[in-house]
């Protein structure tokens, strides 16, 4: 009985770090971006880094007295829980809203003309990406829709979800472009972080996910195969059969 209390003690603070350093690091990405870069002169790079650099080391600090306080019943842990994860959702939710708007004010995929005329195999692989991006308007904004969108979704708890499978599909296809177009230091740390927001947020709700995606069958007629083999040699034909027909493209190349 005792031990069973402990470890339930135990994984009580580890819910209350990693919540509360999962805030801090979504409340990091926002200063990121509130820093603009070095462009706001009221909220120089040193001040942004000196907050985030603050917020971090106060997250074990403050741990220790939540806990110590909860052990005493002086404190609603379910309520400071409700403000962290309203804190989190609304972070992610503001920043990424903000990566929207600037599309519809032509803030993001604007190119210099100098950089433009020059040719491609001498520009750098963010001015490639930032090119090809910016060539279409109506793209652009259709990716800020989805942005300010799924930020939007994620302020209320019905749609929370769905916003943050949303957006995670979206954040992790933009931090594989920063990583493998080598784009800025900044970018790509905004969107690991973000990406780990969201990602935090659907693993709240695992248990659900695991329901829907592997325990609940499609309604789907099928064709009916009593030979379970069979049944899965064909199913191995679609991915076999591709890959044979692409071998046999190659080929006709020369």
């Amino acid at each position: 009985m005792l031990e069973q209390s402990s470890l339930e003690n135990q994984n009580s603070i580890w819910k209350k770090f990693f919540t509360s350093l999962i805030l801090v690091l979504e409340f990091s990405a926002l200063l990121l971006l509130l820093g603009n870069g070095g462009n706001i002169p009221w909220f120089p790079p040193v001040l942004v880094f000196s907050l985030i650099g603050i917020s971090l080391s106060s997250v074990l600090f403050l741990l220790l007295i939540w806990h110590s306080l909860e052990k005493k019943q002086k404190v609603n842990s379910t309520k400071i829980y409700g403000f962290l994860y309203s804190g989190i959702r609304y972070c992610i939710a503001f920043t990424i809203a903000a990566f929207g708007w600037k599309k519809f004010y032509g803030l993001q995929f604007i190119v210099p003309s100098e950089i433009a005329n020059m040719p491609m195999n001498r520009q750098t692989g963010e001015w490639l990406t930032w090119f090809y991006f910016g060539y279409s308007h109506t793209f652009g904004i259709i990716i800020a829709m989805i942005q300010i969108a799924g930020g939007y979704l994620l302020l209320f708890r019905k749609t929370l979800l769905i916003g943050a499978i949303i957006l995670f599909s979206l954040f992790l296809n933009l931090t594989l472009i920063n990583i493998f177009y080598h784009m800025n230091a900044g970018a790509l740390l905004q969107s690991v972080l973000l990406t780990i927001g969201v990602l935090f947020l659907i693993a709240l709700d695992y248990k659900k996910l695991l329901a829907f995606f592997l325990k609940t069958k499609s309604n789907l007629p099928t064709l009916n195969f009593k030979n379970e083999i069979l049944k899965n040699i064909l199913r191995l034909s679609a991915i076999i059969l591709s890959l044979l027909f692409t071998i046999y493209l190659k080929s006709l190349v020369k």
